[in-house]
């Protein structure tokens, strides 16, 4: 079995946004304010930007079977220029199968050729088998991460 990994690019957001959909499955949310219609669109804004990409894992069959989202995003006094991997999620019957994988030494290619010092992924704590699978992928647990939900 062989995993093609692919950019997506315009025309494919409601498929992107599909992908995503995964993430909502335990032990993962749908998050409360989920509005699909409005994720396809940001997808569409997403696409238009040089400094993002979005990517598709396919099987030989042409199955869209993982998606992944990276962005080159801040420059860091510390650490220098991050790409942060902004979603991972591979199809719930095609986990442990290699995608996960694939999809990451794509985004890792990506994020080197765009000049990225290092990447960031911020991974929700219920994730424990993901957070595994980036243990074994060679990332390390370097920080907590905290969120406010709005800026008002």
């Amino acid at each position: 079995m062989t995993i093609h990994v692919r950019r997506f690019r315009r025309g494919a957001e409601a498929q992107f946004v599909s992908g995503l959909e995964w993430l909502f499955a335990p032990p993962g949310s749908r998050p409360e304010d989920w509005d699909r219609d409005r994720a396809v669109e940001r997808t569409a804004q997403l696409l238009a930007h040089e400094d993002v990409a979005l990517f598709a894992a396919r099987s030989d069959k042409d199955q869209l079977v993982g998606v992944a989202s990276v962005y080159v995003d801040i420059l860091s006094v510390r650490f220098g220029r991050r790409a942060s991997i902004e979603d991972l999620a591979v199809h719930p019957e095609w986990r442990s199968r290699g995608v996960g994988s694939s999809l990451l030494a794509a985004v890792r290619a990506w994020a080197r050729e765009q000049g990225a010092d290092y990447v960031f992924l911020e991974s929700g704590l219920a994730r424990a088998e993901a957070h595994r699978f980036y243990l074994r992928e060679g990332a390390t647990h370097a920080a907590a991460a905290f969120r406010w939900s709005s800026v008002r």
